[in-house]
């Protein structure tokens, strides 16, 4: 177990190569990326927070999407160069990000929002840390937790059906199997809460083996 508070001390502490700092927190589904990101977040209101979530594409555009991307495309119903060019690339440069919000129950974009130079930026979901964007974080992090586990806490949204999170389950398959995001992860979190502590003090670490990234 360690303290959220440690973490937010270790990560304000991270040398900046620009006014923002950012940090990616990645994980498969139903994994606890969102609890996580949440309790780190209550600890330091100053903290801005992105999700992966937001940059889906509408469901006739996933559909586009899958049909025309080669086999080996990885997060084909995610706009992550909405996300790299509003977001991180701007962050990057030193200037304010402006995105719009992906709207899940109308399927369709909705508000628009502002992300302020100079503070820290979590980027939270699936796909975070892909290999078209790590490089803009300063810090990685990898949420893990069983499959079983994960199914048990549901993995769709808003009454997408079981032929929807089978594809999905092996979109993030092939994610992990093709890029193997974990390895380059700077902390890797067990999210399965399978261990007792305190959710809003502290988290679980995943020891990582001898010889291993």
């Amino acid at each position: 177990m360690e303290k959220y508070r440690d973490l937010l001390a270790r990560i304000h502490a991270l040398p900046r190569r620009r006014l923002t700092l950012m940090i990616g927190v990645d994980g498969p589904r139903g994994a606890g990326k969102t609890t996580f990101t949440r309790a780190l977040a209550a600890l330091d209101p100053g903290l801005d927070i992105v999700q992966v979530d937001d940059f889906w594409l509408a469901r006739e555009q996933r559909r586009q999407e899958r049909g025309e991307a080669p086999a080996e495309e990885v997060a084909a119903d995610v706009d992550w160069r909405r996300l790299r060019a509003h977001v991180l690339m701007p962050l990057g440069r030193d200037q304010p990000a402006r995105y719009q919000r992906y709207d899940w129950t109308t399927d369709a974009l909705a508000e628009w929002r502002m992300v302020p130079v100079g503070g820290i930026l979590i980027v939270e979901g699936l796909y975070a840390c892909s290999r078209p964007l790590e490089g803009f974080y300063d810090f990685r992090i990898w949420v893990d937790a069983p499959l079983e586990v994960r199914r048990s806490r549901g993995m769709s949204r808003n009454g997408e059906g079981e032929e929807t999170r089978r594809r999905w389950l092996s979109a993030e398959a092939a994610y992990l199997a093709a890029q193997n995001p974990a390895v380059r992860a700077n902390l890797r979190v067990d999210g399965s809460g399978s261990l007792p502590h305190d959710p809003l003090q502290e988290y679980v670490r995943i020891r990582d083996e001898p010889g291993r990234g």
